[in-house]
């Protein structure tokens, strides 16, 4: 893929931006949460210096490097951090995979999914992106429930195909392209 620039997207109640280091508390705080720890690929524990690596580092150079696209997921009215959505992964032939995260208090009100849809549509028709995936342990409900309210076909188990905390789980693996029709 091409580099591209930095972008913020406004969609309704939710504001999408790069991550700034005034974040970085916010993402420290959300990352204490064990179902965080517990499903993503977060170190664990989490420390400060871990957020602000993440927030000044990291995710600068994924957008530098045009091989991700790390958002911050803001109330559009408080401003205030409800959850993190990425692509990463993003490949020269069109490929992208999605990633995402929900601050404790942000979660049951349908703020990843529509942040998941946003980023997804961005992907494909910003970056040109043709396969959008997605993977999480297996068990990992709700993760998958964002998926799927986005269109994404569930294409079966990985086994052993996920690493976390160093230990190889199954994965279920899924699958959005710029075609698929969301579930109305």
């Amino acid at each position: 893929m091409p580099k591209f620039d930095p972008v913020e997207i406004t969609a309704g109640r939710i504001h999408l931006r790069p991550w700034l280091p005034s974040d970085i508390d916010d993402v420290h705080n959300a990352c204490q949460d064990p179902d965080i720890q517990h499903w993503t690929r977060i170190p664990a524990p989490y420390t400060r210096r871990d957020a602000e690596a993440y927030v000044t580092e990291l995710a600068p150079r994924q957008w530098d490097d045009g091989r991700g696209a790390p958002f911050a997921v803001l109330d559009a009215t408080s401003g205030s951090v409800l959850a993190s959505v990425s692509l990463t992964e993003v490949t020269d032939d069109g490929l992208a995979t999605v990633g995402y995260w929900c601050a404790p208090g942000a979660r049951g009100q349908g703020v990843v999914s529509q942040a998941v849809g946003v980023v997804g549509r961005w992907a494909f028709q910003v970056l040109g992106v043709e396969r959008l995936e997605w993977t999480a342990g297996v068990g990992n409900w709700a993760s998958r429930r964002v998926v799927e309210k986005n269109g994404f076909t569930i294409e079966g188990t990985l086994r052993r195909g996920l690493v976390l905390r160093g230990v190889r789980i199954d994965c279920w693996i899924g699958s959005l392209l710029p075609d698929d029709q969301p579930p109305s």
